[in-house]
């Protein structure tokens, strides 16, 4: 019996110093990675939606309202974030992303935010619109987990 305690106790310490060592060698690691990869594609996204808070088109978009990791949705390692923004006129879903991917395309080749292929490393991969609300996901294509994602996406619409 006291055989199984000791066990038991040492499984119990074995496991603490895992996650204990987890948190801070993988954990805060990647969520540090996160936020300063955040910052550098909220401001391609900002300066994207200024190009739409000032034209008189067909699509017309007030402040950026909120910006998030998805993270805790894909997983550890995808660089996908969710940003939301008023919408002043509404064009249609299909024709609104259009609008967001190419202008958010040409807005990241012009700032040197592109693959070593020459791709632009931002990719908008989800749109909608709830109301006057406008949604949308941006990925950051830089490593494989969130390539991979991309990939997964593509297969799901197809």
């Amino acid at each position: 019996m006291k055989t199984i305690i000791e066990l038991g106790v040492g499984v119990l310490i074995a496991l603490t110093i895992y996650n204990v060592l987890h948190h801070f060698l993988v954990t805060l690691p990647n969520q540090r990675h996160q936020q300063t990869v955040k910052q550098v594609v909220d401001q391609e996204v900002r300066a994207m939606l200024q190009q739409f808070q000032v034209t008189t088109g067909p699509l017309k978009l007030g402040e950026l309202d909120h910006s998030e990791v998805l993270d805790g949705v894909w997983g550890r390692g995808i660089m996908v974030f969710e940003y939301r923004c008023a919408l002043e006129n509404n064009p249609g879903e299909e024709e609104t992303t259009q609008l967001l991917a190419s202008t958010l395309e040409k807005q990241a080749r012009s700032d040197g935010y592109v693959t070593p292929s020459g791709r632009s490393r931002l990719l908008v991969t989800d749109c909608w619109i709830n109301q006057s609300q406008l949604s949308f996901d941006v990925a950051d294509l830089a490593n494989r987990a969130t390539q991979e994602y991309v990939t997964d996406l593509h297969r799901l619409d197809n």
